[in-house]
């Protein structure tokens, strides 16, 4: 990070999503154009606007993603694990994994853990015995009855399980994270969020290797209840495979999926001497908020903006150095249009190339940073850019270049990833792939 002797580097990627949990598996269907989004499978769907999810299908945590050392630890566990957890943990053993730090290797003290996590839904047979006892007898929910006799019925560990800190929680159990640690939810800006004040951390020397990204599955009743409420669930009525359509003329919401993408960061001098592989290296990280929501009238995208300059700024590095962006771009009419404009701002109309991953991956909400970091970290270290789903016909409001087609060659390593709410916060944050030495 500018302005530290420490330099943050990337030594671990590991991921679960809709597309797959391998770096050369995503990357093939994204430069092959093959979406995740379909009708949902997990329950059945109805009296909401839209049935379309990015879904994982068939996730088996234990037997898919259980390394032999944790297997009986995660076996016992698990029961305190909502789905959320589930995937953090799945993906930073993959992590691990990648780093080569499954079996230790470094003082668990230094060692931290920094993670986006979101509003996790609870299983609806787990409330609903409570709820139906409290308002039974006059049709309205009676809190006396709630208190008094309903909360009984609950199992006791029931919070443990949907406790947004519980992501970290169990992963810094697992991998012994003895130093800081924190979760941050902050809604779609939370992985963005999370990976700089992990780099930050590293870079202050509070620590030396950190645990860092997002998960989270908005692949539930309440989930897609809720974004029906909020109208922020796009009404696509054609092939489901193209109903969310980053920057797209036909755009008109967003549609939920689900996934984690873990990061191992590491200082430098740290990771040389232990012979690791650095996939890239974190510049620098910005946030901004306009307190404007998306759904306002003729949004700026002033926070984006904000964000995206600071930075920049703390990368030390100008806007053309930056061979693309990859924007929140969730689908909203004016979300869109907002994060366009910033862009267009800060780096000149249609000056730098532009992408967006939710046309494959859904809005994977809380986990979308870091799951999109990974993807562009993936494509610039292939030499790059991966390309938008679904933005067959550019909104001609939006004065960018977006990245349509096969993948597109990149002209530097250095990338932004960008992610902001419906309520105009937003974080951004400067990576810079392929191999790092200590001499830059």
């Amino acid at each position: 990070m500018l302005g530290s002797e420490r330099r943050v580097v990337i030594t671990g990627m590991g991921f679960v999503t809709p597309l797959g949990d391998s770096p050369d598996r995503i990357w093939e269907r994204i430069a092959s154009g093959q979406g995740a989004l379909r009708r949902v499978e997990a329950f059945p769907v109805a009296g909401l606007p839209n049935d379309i999810v990015a879904e994982i299908r068939d996730f088996d945590f234990l037997k898919g993603y259980a390394l032999p050392k944790f297997r009986k630890a995660l076996g016992k566990s698990r029961k305190y694990m909502a789905r959320d957890i589930q995937l953090a943990v799945a993906a930073a053993q993959r992590a691990m994994s990648d780093a080569g730090l499954v079996d230790g290797g470094v003082d668990p003290t230094r060692i931290g853990i920094d993670l986006g996590a979101g509003l996790i839904s609870t299983d609806l047979d787990e409330l609903a015995p409570a709820i139906s006892m409290a308002s039974s007898n006059t049709g309205q929910f009676e809190f006396p009855v709630w208190g008094r006799e309903g909360i009984g019925v609950i199992e006791p560990i029931w919070l443990l399980k949907y406790l947004p800190n519980m992501l970290a929680c169990h992963i810094s159990i697992l991998m012994d994270c003895q130093g800081p640690s924190n979760s941050i939810t902050e809604a779609d800006a939370s992985s963005n969020l999370a990976v700089a004040e992990a780099a930050r951390i590293i870079a202050r020397g509070k620590a030396d290797v950190m645990v860092t990204g997002g998960a989270d599955s908005k692949i539930h009743p309440l989930s897609m209840t809720r974004m029906a409420l909020y109208d922020t669930m796009s009404r696509w009525d054609g092939e489901p495979s193209q109903g969310l359509r980053p920057f797209d003329a036909r755009r008109d919401g967003t549609l939920p999926g689900e996934g984690a993408g873990i990061l191992i960061l590491e200082e430098l001098g740290h990771a040389l001497a232990r012979g690791a592989r650095i996939h890239g290296e974190v510049l620098g990280a910005g946030s901004g908020c306009d307190a404007v929501p998306t759904g306002g009238q003729d949004p700026e995208g002033v926070g984006t903006e904000i964000a995206v300059r600071a930075a920049l700024r703390e990368a030390g590095i100008k806007a053309e150095d930056v061979g693309h962006v990859n924007a929140h771009a969730a689908g909203f009419r004016l979300g869109d249009l907002a994060e366009a404009r910033a862009f267009a701002r800060v780096f000149g109309p249609k000056a730098v190339p532009v992408t967006g991953l939710k046309g494959y991956l859904g809005n994977i909400a809380s986990g979308a940073g870091a799951v999109e970091l990974i993807a562009s970290l993936v494509g610039v270290n292939r030499g790059l850019i991966p390309p938008t789903l679904n933005c067959d016909d550019l909104d001609p409001a939006c004065e960018i270049d977006v990245v349509t087609g096969p993948p597109r060659p990149s002209g530097s390593p250095v990338f932004v990833n960008s992610n902001v709410t419906i309520n105009g916060q937003a974080a951004a944050v400067v990576v810079r792939g392929g191999p790092v030495s200590a001499e830059g």
